[in-house]
């Protein structure tokens, strides 16, 4: 039997039945179910006839030779027309189970993406802090307030700018107009280090907000500016005499360059993440979006005319670039999704009240809007279908101011009740490496500062 064995070895031997196995058995012991075993004991017991016997045999065979010569005589066909094995071993063809490694395993759990885990949100019923903003003024043409990124929110309130640091809840004046004049825009540059302020006297300032100083004048203006944007070494303002004026806060020439196209006073102003566009709202209810190549005339991309009233409230979508939504006031109370590359309205929204402010969450395609008249609410809505998900009520006046804190989880609201609000709107990212809870301002515990 030793020779045999050893073919078997050679080769992989399968049943014709063996493709419906599934499971793997060891090649080497056979299926006793499927053997012939009567017909292979009697081709073993079989002995050659002796000399002198009536049937002459042509040749003497060795026990092994008749072995192989029986079974050669009695291969035969299977019903399929197959050669009938004698012994058949249990198991499936290779290509059936192709090898796996290990190795192919994990690196296609690494292509796959990870599977998100749903949680329950939940949205605020009210503020999780309220300040006191005494004298803030009630003026829908003007932005009083910014949160900048090294975490402190400046805010105008009356003829002074104070700086809140929302992790230490400490609380510092920046300046004070003489009486004559009064801060009538704020806004942070982008890393969070200087912050501009617009006067109603027409001049702009920067001023080092770790330092507490004062670092340069920018004019050109002949009246208010009520609305500022920074994008890195770029500032731009605008104004109630109608004109744009772009600052290279690098350079000390008077003006970088100059742009008209409203006929109103310049009210919203907003670069893009990118800093490639610059949109421009007016009291003519035009919105502008101006390229930051052709700066140097005051040829615009696209004039956006479907707004019935003051357009102030202006904001870039965080993850669609080319996004920009726009509000409009008492007589419009509409918000537009505008494709800045097509200017088209992709949707619009009539929120039934004047539309203040507007500011996108980071994390879920939702934004968030700031109500006036007759509301005086924060509305969330989802997007891009602008169906509202829910309302934010607390103030008892028209809700003037909106920002964002630096993680992008917390707005702060500012109204004409004199109240400064803060509201844990947008849920944080899953995880946030690097951000302790002294990063976070819902750490901190409620309180009141007057």
């Amino acid at each position: 039997m030793s020779p045999p064995l050893m073919r078997l070895r050679d080769r992989e031997w399968h049943s014709p039945a063996s493709q419906r196995f599934v499971d793997q058995g060891d090649r080497f012991i056979p299926t006793r179910s499927l053997m012939n075993l009567d017909f292979a004991r009697s081709s073993l017991m079989r002995q050659p006839r002796r000399a002198g016997a009536t049937v002459d045999l042509p040749e003497i065979l060795t026990p092994k030779e008749e072995y192989r010569r029986r079974v050669e005589e009695n291969w035969t066909l299977d019903s399929q027309g197959k050669p009938l094995k004698m012994l058949v071993f249990r198991g499936s063809p290779r290509k059936s189970h192709p090898s796996v490694l290990m190795v192919d395993e994990m690196l296609k759990e690494e292509r796959e993406p990870p599977r998100s885990i749903r949680r329950i949100r939940h949205l605020p019923q009210s503020a999780d802090r309220i300040l006191d903003g005494p004298e803030l003024i009630d003026d829908y043409y003007l932005n009083l307030m910014g949160w900048g990124k090294s975490n402190i929110l400046a805010v105008a309130l009356g003829r002074s700018l104070y700086l809140w640091n929302a992790a230490g809840s400490t609380v510092q004046l920046l300046l004070t107009t003489d009486a004559d004049d009064h801060p009538t825009s704020v806004a942070w540059s982008v890393d969070g280090k200087m912050v501009a302020v617009g006067f109603a006297s027409s001049k702009v300032e920067i001023w080092d907000a770790v330092a507490l100083q004062q670092v340069r004048i920018l004019e050109g203006h002949l009246a208010r500016v009520g609305s500022l944007s920074w994008t890195w070494n770029m500032l731009s303002s605008g104004s109630r005499d109608a004109s744009i004026i772009n600052h290279d806060v690098r350079s000390f020439r008077r003006v970088s360059s100059k742009l008209r196209a409203h006929t109103g006073e310049v009210c919203g102003l907003k670069w893009s993440c990118g800093g490639d566009l610059l949109a421009s709202g007016g009291n003519d209810n035009l919105v502008h979006v101006w390229e930051s190549s052709k700066m140097g005339s005051s040829k615009y991309l696209h004039r956006l005319t479907d707004h019935r009233a003051a357009v102030r409230a202006l904001a870039w979508c965080p993850f669609q670039p080319k996004t920009l939504a726009s509000g409009g006031g008492t007589a419009d109370q509409c918000i537009k999704i505008w494709n800045a590359q097509t200017g088209r309205c992709a949707n619009s929204i009539n929120t039934c009240a004047q539309v203040c402010a507007l500011e996108w969450n980071r994390h879920q395609k939702e934004i968030l809007s700031a109500h006036g008249y007759n509301q005086n609410r924060l509305s969330l809505w989802a997007y891009p279908s602008l169906a509202k998900i829910t309302d934010f009520t607390g103030h008892t006046d028209r809700i003037l101011q909106l920002s964002q804190s630096p993680d992008g989880s917390t707005v702060v609201s500012a109204a004409a009740d004199e109240t400064i609000r803060f509201w844990k709107v947008f849920e944080p990212p899953p995880c946030s490496p690097g951000m302790d809870d002294e990063d976070r301002l819902f750490s901190l515990k409620r309180m009141h500062i007057r």
